[in-house]
């Protein structure tokens, strides 16, 4: 197998960022809110502390596994059967979410910039150079996407401050939005939205430093927290009909706001373009972190020719709905319940089990 391309907290920092606004990008935030409504503010940060103290004991049951990722813990559990189980849920995760993302941000360009244009040419458009991107390995990955992360660390921030003169702070009452119930108890699932524990799973083989793994682990999700409650607040504090909303609604109408008096009105495009290389910079990550799962499954020695096949799952899957409105549905009712349990169960007690089996035969360094 090729071998691991190391990096450091500057370029986790920016692949965790990459993953967050993507995230925004596909309208996590608007799920959400339409499940707790004015609630949803107050939901977010109650996930984020779950999500910490989650992620706290794993990285107790991962403390001795050094280098080891959610792979090689799941074969020590459960020998190479378990490894390839997990192996094909998390594929299955990450190429449908690949997938989906594409095909959201693909069908929402067409719809507002290029109507005559096919949208099977505007998803080639980001898969092609992804594909090939892919190709240079991690750590040019990481170092491209450093560049993506300042330009979209900037314009996230521009786009809430200068979208808070439309804010309604009445609009974030009553804070338990649909009661309290809804909010801290039927809608836990909503820790679907921080994904990005999926990819810290497979990411403790890159890090430079052993030992900045649990302290990157919690800066990561402590940080997705963050840039999810600002989009949600945004949301919120524009649209006084969003939490009654069927639709999906896109950070992207926020931008048609904004304006710095008549000289610079159409800050929606400039923001759409960083979005667009937000999108191509997260495509490319993820072929990537695709192909290496099924490298290390197979224990293939070359990493040639799979990036291709990944690529052409992800493309096939992205036009095989009809519209955009199952992708909302099957994003709602079946990613985020399937997604949840994976990372937040089966995932737990993987790593659980093998932590006791561990413990039982070479003992634990406390």
């Amino acid at each position: 197998m090729d071998s691991i391309e190391k990096i450091g907290k500057i370029e986790f920092a920016a692949l965790v960022t990459l993953i967050i606004f993507n995230n925004l990008i596909l309208n996590i935030p608007s799920i959400i809110i339409n499940l707790t409504g004015t609630g949803s503010w107050i939901n977010v940060i109650y996930i984020t502390v779950l999500a910490v103290l989650f992620i706290l004991i794993i990285c107790k049951l991962l403390k001795p596994f050094p280098g080891n990722d959610i792979l090689d813990v799941a074969e020590f559990c459960g020998g190479k059967f378990l490894k390839n189980i997990i192996a094909i849920l998390y594929l299955i995760m990450f190429i449908s979410f690949t997938a989906f993302s594409l095909r959201f941000f693909t069908n929402s360009l067409r719809l507002i910039y290029f109507d005559a244009t096919p949208l099977v040419i505007l998803i080639l458009f980001f898969l092609v150079p992804a594909l090939f991107i892919s190709k240079l390995g991690f750590k040019a990955i990481s170092s491209v996407n450093l560049l993506v992360f300042l330009f979209s660390t900037v314009t996230f921030f521009v786009y809430f401050f200068a979208a808070s003169g439309f804010f309604v702070w009445q609009r974030l009452f009553p804070i338990f939005g649909y009661g309290t119930k809804v909010t801290f108890v039927n809608n836990i699932l909503n820790l679907f939205s921080f994904n990005i524990v999926a990819y810290l799973y497979f990411l403790k083989p890159f890090i430079k430093e052993e030992n900045d793994y649990k302290k990157m682990f919690i800066f990561g999700i402590i940080l997705f927290g963050i840039y999810l409650l600002l989009g949600i607040l945004a949301l919120i504090m524009t649209f006084s009909f969003i939490a009654q909303t069927n639709e999906t609604l896109s950070v992207f109408i926020v931008t048609r706001l904004i304006s710095f008096g008549n000289f610079f009105q159409r800050v929606d495009a400039l923001i759409t373009f960083i979005w667009i290389l937000v999108i191509l910079s997260f495509l490319t990550f993820n072929v990537f972190i695709i192909s290496y799962i099924i490298r290390k499954t197979l224990k293939l020695e070359s990493s040639s020719g799979i990036n291709y096949c990944v690529a052409a799952l992800i493309f096939a899957t992205s036009l095989a709905f009809k519209d955009i409105s199952i992708i909302k549905t099957i994003t709602k009712d079946i990613y985020r319940p399937y997604s949840f349990v994976l990372m937040f169960v089966i995932s737990f007690i993987i790593f659980l089990l093998a932590y006791i089996k561990k413990k039982n035969t070479k003992g634990v360094t406390k």
